[in-house]
């Protein structure tokens, strides 16, 4: 696999892993009461941004994914959070042909009958568990509807997966601070919410997340997400830095009072050695 092959595969996954913050900010849960939201996403890349961050052909890959996420209010101060998900990736192999003929070469000079593998030459393949976590965010303190809390979770993926994840090890530490806030515009109600975290033991080392997330309800039973996800590591050492910057939209509309359907795309803005993906996700939300 080429350097590029290499990176876009263990970039692969960060960006819908990022599009839990539109159901994890800073606010809670009240106590007995949750929510589940099952959701899906498909993305693609066939660029990358290489180390200047210039945006240059790459091998292409197809990722598909589906997540199930939970939250959960345990006591006023405490709301228990955690995911689990299945992912399936598809990469290029821009050898693909060189690898089939070498092959049938050297089946032509054994003597033996002209076959090709299935698969032969077919590129990165992973289909099964992808990551998981579980964690708990805390209340810190709350001024009228502004809240700050922090949230610590712990990431873990099987090897095989691990490859196809932003994860340098299977293991890994999560912790965010986060502050939430109500908005109001043009008389429409919404609200804020700005998180700074830290993550362990990525591709290229420790990370450093911002996130943001702008809500606005236009009318009764529907709201819009705007959100953006940056992440880098300043701690690379002997592996190539990276940076990732993702912009995410989407609209998640009332079925009931207590189910609800999301709709939206992503797409990276801008990046270092990281894949310049764009994709389409879904999710069906119950509220209990």
């Amino acid at each position: 696999m080429s350097s590029w092959a290499r990176i876009c595969s263990c970039v692969a996954a960060l960006s819908f892993l990022h599009s839990t913050a539109s159901r994890a900010g800073a606010f809670l849960q009240k106590p007995g009461e949750g929510i589940v939201i099952l959701s899906t996403s498909f993305a693609d890349a066939h660029k990358a941004y290489d180390s200047r961050g210039k945006l240059v052909a790459a091998p292409s890959y197809a990722k598909f994914e589906t997540q199930a996420y939970v939250e959960y209010g345990l006591i006023d101060e405490i709301t228990f959070v955690a995911e689990s998900s299945y992912m399936r990736f598809r990469g290029a192999n821009e050898q693909r042909q060189l690898e089939q003929l070498q092959y049938l070469t050297a089946e032509a000079i054994a003597g033996a009958p002209l076959y090709l593998p299935p698969g032969l030459g077919g590129g990165a393949r992973y289909e099964g568990l992808g990551a998981g976590w579980i964690g708990a965010r805390l209340r810190l303190l709350e001024w009228g509807a502004t809240i700050l809390s922090v949230q610590g979770s712990l990431r873990a993926a099987t090897p095989a997966a691990q490859t196809y994840l932003d994860m340098k090890r299977r293991l890994q530490e999560d912790v965010r601070l986060q502050l939430g806030w109500p908005v109001e515009i043009f008389g429409l109600s919404g609200f804020g919410d700005m998180q700074l975290g830290y993550r362990s033991l990525g591709q290229s080392g420790d990370e450093l997340r911002g996130e943001t997330t702008f809500g606005l309800r236009p009318v009764d039973g529907v709201l819009l997400l705007a959100q953006s996800f940056l992440s880098f590591s300043p701690w690379s050492g002997s592996a190539p830095f990276m940076s990732s910057q993702k912009a995410q939209v989407s609209a998640v509309c009332d079925v009931t009072s207590e189910i609800a359907v999301q709709l939206g795309v992503r797409a990276s803005l801008r990046g270092v050695n990281d894949s310049a993906e764009r994709g389409l996700l879904g999710a069906l939300w119950y509220r209990f």
